[in-house]
């Protein structure tokens, strides 16, 4: 029996550890994740209770199947949606990052110092969730093994690209490698993704004003011309 209550003690500890580190990871409090729980709830009950006297039967079944799921999974929601845009936020400005590190490294200060110096002067530069990461990381590498500070650092932000860095300066740590060409090429590499991200929603964005004008305003221009014309024919034939 003291088994089985050690188990459950310890899956329920797990349980618990996880949670903060969702929380940790979507940058969100608990207080945080409790109304936005209770607003998916109040979503979800509005679904079920509203919509479906206004919609087809069909539509009705959907629309309560999805006000269910809004109740039951609104917290995930919250959490996926926040560590989402936290990921976004910090990886945006990583490459950033990588280049002040960079220079206080090519003039000759240690690693732990250039991520002191970019932690405290680059608050109108990079993102204050990707500064706040850096703040955490350089304490830790004071009280931990450095290592361990990695390892913690990939597990509070969750991102390929931190988990790619961060492996690199792992490597570095064990096989006594500079960091400054690591860093060099990983932010030429982000600027270049960067780039052609711009790239992309720009041809989007070129498509979608295409497809507008070829839906709404070259007919309402043909319109413009056509009609005049058959009315003056006509006029003509009378």
């Amino acid at each position: 029996v003291n088994n089985i209550i050690d188990q459950q003690n310890t899956t329920k500890k797990q349980s618990n550890e996880e949670f903060k580190l969702q929380l940790m990871q979507a940058g969100a409090t608990l207080k945080e994740y409790n109304e936005s729980r209770f607003l998916f709830a109040l979503i979800g009950a509005i679904l079920i209770f509203t919509l479906p006297f206004f919609v087809p039967y069909n539509i009705s079944v959907m629309v309560v199947i999805v006000g269910l799921l809004v109740i039951g999974f609104g917290g995930q929601i919250f959490l996926y949606l926040g560590k989402s845009e936290r990921v976004g936020k910090i990886e945006k400005d990583l490459g950033i990052f990588l280049d002040l590190t960079n220079v206080i490294l090519e003039a000759g200060g240690g690693l732990k110092n250039a991520f002191f110096k970019v932690s405290r002067d680059a608050k109108y530069i990079i993102d204050d969730e990707l500064l706040k990461e850096i703040g955490i990381l350089e304490y830790e590498m004071s009280n931990y093994s450095t290592k361990q500070a990695y390892e913690n650092l990939k597990k509070r932000v969750d991102s390929r690209e931190v988990d790619k860095i961060v492996d690199f300066l792992i490597l570095s740590e064990e096989t006594g490698l500079g960091v400054k060409n690591i860093f060099s090429t990983q932010s030429d590499e982000m600027r270049q993704k960067e780039f052609y991200k711009i790239k992309g929603k720009a041809n989007t964005l070129s498509l979608y004003l295409t497809l507008i004008i070829f839906v709404f305003i070259l007919p309402t221009l043909g319109a413009f011309i056509i009609f005049p014309m058959m009315e003056g024919k006509l006029n003509l034939g009378m």
